[in-house]
């Protein structure tokens, strides 16, 4: 077996502690039903929060842990900014030029006593806005942005008077907050505006080249999160749906005598299963120097896990009938998480014409 193949399949002990800890906390409702801050400031008690983080700063810098982190999230049916903030945020201001900089910041967002927005355009953020940085100071409005609101920074991409790309890390209270929302997946989101920021210096994270390669992993590690997430989610409706159909009663029999169901609930079943391999594949090579192949796992992974979720959710839907819709089923709210991907980074037919294109 390949070194590669090692880093994507071999689990590691750290792994499963991180992944029982959260379980722990998340076998508790009153943590989930009560908002985000409380779910928040226990993860930070577990060490989750620090997954991210380098070694030397305590953490594992580990994206297949970041992945199995997001996944039992999305399974639970949790909101939190982990994505954005525990993982994506975390993970840049690690890898930014002169890093060291950054890391009382970093400490903070492993301790939870602070949170980070990131909003960097996917496939399906055409419309969500542009911010502009002209002589040192920020102009622009960015929308949808993920806990927008409530982060206390916000990490996002400018355009400079030369036309490159910068990255830059502002202050949550030198922004406007025109409009606050809650989207179909239970998650704030926000729109902004910047009206003449005068950017300090070390607040511009990278510019040109660096700044597009920082901007291209970000978005990357974003999409597997995503991916990851809704894994979970998928997980959850496959187990619901087979639950379901043993105890739901038609014509004398479970619905889970009559074949053509069982063949349905097999489908969803092979569905799920292609998808955790394509984000393992994904989460894998995002720590990896080859920038061609990891390119091309998250693209399969997008596309992969979209189409998945499609199909999941609309089965699971469909096979629990009139009820899986109902707001007395967790079926509807794992439905409409799942359709967050697409919103935010595009359908599988938008990933494949990019991916072709």
């Amino acid at each position: 077996m390949s070194d590669t193949a090692n880093v994507i399949f071999v689990p590691k002990q750290e792994h499963g502690l991180l992944v029982d800890a959260l379980d722990h906390l998340l076998g508790e409702p009153a943590l989930i039903k009560d908002g985000w801050r409380p779910l928040w400031l226990q993860l930070a008690q577990a060490g989750i929060l620090s997954a991210a983080l380098p070694e030397s700063d305590g953490g594992l810098q580990d994206s297949r842990a970041l992945a199995l982190l997001a996944e039992r999230l999305g399974r639970s049916g949790a909101v939190s900014p982990f994505i954005s903030s525990g993982a994506a945020a975390t993970s840049l201001l690690s890898r930014v030029p002169a890093a060291d900089r950054f890391a009382q910041l970093r400490e903070r967002l492993g301790s939870g006593s602070v949170t980070v927005a990131v909003d960097i355009p996917g496939i399906a953020q055409s419309e969500r806005g542009a911010v502009t940085l002209t002589d040192g100071k920020l102009s622009g409005v960015v929308r949808l942005v993920p806990f927008g609101a409530e982060a206390d920074f916000i990490i996002l991409v400018a355009t400079c008077n030369d036309g490159e790309p910068a990255l830059v890390l502002v202050r949550k209270s030198d922004v406007s907050v025109e409009q606050s929302v809650i989207g179909i997946d239970g998650a704030p989101y926000a729109t902004l505006r910047l009206d003449g920021i005068t950017l300090q210096p070390d607040s511009e994270l990278a510019r040109g080249a660096e700044a597009e390669r920082l901007i291209a992993w970000g978005r990357d590690v974003l999409v597997t999160m995503h991916c990851a997430e809704a894994l979970g989610a998928m997980s959850m409706l496959v187990d619901l749906t087979r639950d379901y159909l043993k105890v739901r009663h038609q014509f004398g029999e479970p619905l889970s005598a009559f074949q053509v169901l069982r063949h349905r609930l097999v489908d969803m079943d092979m569905a799920l299963t292609e998808a955790r391999s394509v984000v393992e594949c994904a989460a894998g090579l995002l720590e990896e120097d080859d920038v061609s192949a990891r390119r091309q796992a998250v693209m399969a992974t997008h596309f992969t896990v979209a189409r998945a979720a499609l199909k999941v959710s609309q089965d699971s839907v469909q096979l629990h009938g009139g009820i899986g819709m109902a707001d007395e089923t967790p079926v509807g709210g794992y439905f409409r998480r799942l359709l967050t991907l697409p919103l935010l980074f595009g359908d599988e037919d938008a990933c494949a014409e990019n991916y072709s294109g």
